[in-house]
């Protein structure tokens, strides 16, 4: 659920679908997501999988790729 719900929510918020097709696509060096779009990301993430992202908990490197997201975000939720 988380995968295919973050998978979405970057599609939406990068204006394409090529994320789901390149799931390890880096996003900020792409273009696709920047820091408007990072903060976007963490409202979807609480509003619509109701786990709290904070920026400063992270680092970027960590959330380049939709893969990494994922991978994040299924850490945060069985804990």
């Amino acid at each position: 659920m988380v995968r295919e719900k973050i998978l979405d929510i970057l599609s939406d918020i990068c204006g394409t679908d090529e994320i789901k097709r390149n799931p390890d696509l880096e996003l900020f060096k792409s273009g696709w997501l920047d820091s408007f779009g990072i903060i976007e990301l963490f409202v979807a993430i609480h509003e619509q999988l109701n786990i709290e992202v904070a920026p400063t908990e992270m680092e970027r490197e960590e959330w380049e790729t939709a893969n990494k997201i994922i991978a994040y975000l299924e850490v945060c939720r069985s804990s």
